[in-house]
């Protein structure tokens, strides 16, 4: 009885410790890549990265924002995207967002996406991704 106690918690023990390797990239299992990219599914994120993002300005002032994101997995996904825009302050600007896109990722597929902000003042962003089950 005493081994089997031993053995259970010392594989807790190595679970614990193999999630907290996994907190590198992600926190609270939602944000990946430093802020950017919001994966609602915490099991999903693990599969999506952002190779990539860039913010420049139109030439009427609006904020134009490009997203490469790839999937990591063999696995194709049917996913939808949403870009959401935030002020010079970090407040994100809630009716400024865009619509729900869909989007087909297919197995270590690598996709550009990008927006332009409906709204001006808008000075940064992040990118939602959302399986469309």
């Amino acid at each position: 009885m005493k081994r089997l106690v031993v053995a259970v918690l010392g594989c807790a023990l190595a679970v614990a410790a193999g999630a907290g390797c996994l907190r590198g990239r992600m926190t609270s299992g939602v944000t990946a890549e430093g802020g950017r990219l919001l994966v609602e599914d915490p099991s999903f994120a693990l599969n999506l990265e952002l190779v990539r993002d860039a913010r420049t300005r139109t030439k009427e002032g609006f904020l134009h924002a490009q997203a490469t994101v790839k999937n990591t997995n063999r696995h194709d996904y049917s996913c939808q995207y949403q870009f959401v825009w935030f002020d010079g302050a970090g407040m994100a600007m809630k009716h400024a967002r865009t619509p729900w896109r869909p989007l087909e990722l297919h197995g270590r597929e690598t996709k550009d996406l990008d927006a332009v902000a409906t709204i001006e003042g808008a000075e940064d962003f992040r990118l939602k991704i959302r399986r469309a089950d």
